[in-house]
């Protein structure tokens, strides 16, 4: 117990560490970019670098977790992201940097983000009990917030004006203090139960073959199944309000940068409140019933706020939303470690993480279109309340529809989705 208590304070406290230094970096990025370029293209490929190892290694990877030592890749992610760091900063130091190889450096830190988090999802079920799930998904979503979305983004945008290599030289040395954490775990951490797999480990024959696994896995699962077209829908919809949102809250609400940010600072707050509440409402609750209250939740908030051009009102609604958004997403990720088995645990959190990711870009694609072709017909104000409104409808009947498909869901089947 002394043990799992130690490990489930290392892995914190290195993921703490690695998501405050990557709020300094996000924040330091984009100023970066404004020193080295004004061409907004090379500007919004630089930024894609980051992303598109999502969309290209998040299936790959579940194989690779769900073959190996989830400490070693772990180890390696935090070794690799360090000399990265380390190495940025020298460039940026002594005026090494230019677009291309910043756009490396963002791929390969985005790589090592993928590998980093797609782990921690798969070692914390081997740490916690199964009825502490959601709070220790809490915390650590929580953990992730307060590190990057407030402390880091905060302190990056004060510490770039004493010098811009500075937030990415601090992030370094937050990389090398969480490693040794990874490297302090006790154990290795392979997938299934641990002594027996572990002798049981070759190297893979077929990747692309165990890849598929995880595919017919979540395909073959009737509650996965419509778990991963209902995540679909929700993050292409929730991407496409995102694509739009700093119009609507200029052009609609017509507030400047500075009360963005407070809007933005009070979703966060939301989030914070929701991962923290979301292990006692578990407690009265199912976890069907908390992924469907807060996907009808937030499609009435998300309507509102369509519906609205009052910024106070916005403000509320923005924090209520961002409620509904945690309690649902750390209660899917408390579904999927709970149901699936730990050997198979990375392919099938690929599958979402693929899914969800992938649909993103989409979805940012989509936002920026409708509003156009909506100009065509109404006006700038109704088209930027549009997404919203649309946004309010798919998730309502969405909601609907995945309860319908449930209803007949069979007790055996639901003995871990239910309980």
């Amino acid at each position: 117990m002394m043990k799992i208590k130690s490990n489930y304070t290392k892995l914190f406290g290195a993921f703490s560490l690695t998501f405050l230094g990557d709020g300094l970096t996000l924040a330091a990025v984009p100023w970066l970019i404004s020193t080295l370029t004004s061409d907004t293209l090379y500007a919004s490929v630089t930024m894609t670098a980051l992303r598109l190892p999502w969309l290209l290694f998040s299936l790959p990877v579940g194989v690779l977790i769900d073959r190996y030592s989830r400490k070693h890749m772990l180890v390696g992610a935090g070794f690799t992201r360090m000399i990265l760091l380390l190495a940025l900063t020298l460039c940026i130091w002594v005026g090494w940097v230019s677009i291309p190889i910043l756009a490396l450096f963002m791929f390969g830190i985005g790589l090592s983000r993928v590998v980093f988090d797609s782990t921690v999802q798969t070692i914390i079920p081997q740490l916690v009990d199964e009825s502490k799930l959601e709070k220790a998904n809490g915390q650590f979503t929580a953990g992730q917030l307060i590190t990057s979305d407030i402390l880091g983004v905060a302190l990056g945008g004060f510490i770039i004006t004493l010098h811009i290599v500075f937030p990415f030289a601090i992030d370094a040395v937050t990389a090398v203090i969480a490693l040794l954490f990874l490297i302090c775990l006790k154990g290795n951490f392979y997938p299934g139960d641990m002594e027996t797999t572990k002798k049981e480990v070759r190297p893979m024959k077929n990747w692309k073959r165990e890849m598929w696994a995880g595919i017919r896995y979540v395909y073959h699962d009737r509650f996965l199944r419509g778990l991963a077209i209902l995540s679909v829908t929700i993050t292409l919809m929730y991407s496409i309000i995102l694509a739009t949102q700093i119009f609507f809250v200029r052009d609609v609400l017509q507030l400047d940068a500075f009360a963005f940010g407070i809007l933005i600072s009070i979703a966060t707050i939301g989030s914070i409140v929701g991962s923290q509440a979301v292990a006692y409402m578990r407690k009265r609750w199912s976890t069907k019933q908390l992924i469907i209250s807060s996907i009808l939740c937030m499609g009435i908030i998300y309507g509102v706020v369509g519906l609205t051009t009052n910024a106070y009102m916005v403000g509320g609604l923005y924090f209520c939303a961002a409620f509904f958004i945690i309690v649902y997403n750390v209660t899917r990720s408390s579904i999927l470690q709970r149901s699936v088995p730990n050997e198979i645990l990375g392919r099938v959190g690929g599958v979402f993480r693929f899914l969800s990711f992938g649909i993103s870009a989409i979805g940012t694609l989509l936002g920026g279109l409708l509003v156009r072709v909506s100009e065509t017909t109404f006006d700038r104000v109704f088209s930027l309340q549009l997404p919203y409104l649309l946004l309010s409808l798919i998730y309502i009947l969405s909601g609907l529809i995945f309860t319908m498909k449930m209803k007949n869901h069979s007790e055996s089947q639901q003995r871990d989705i239910n309980a």
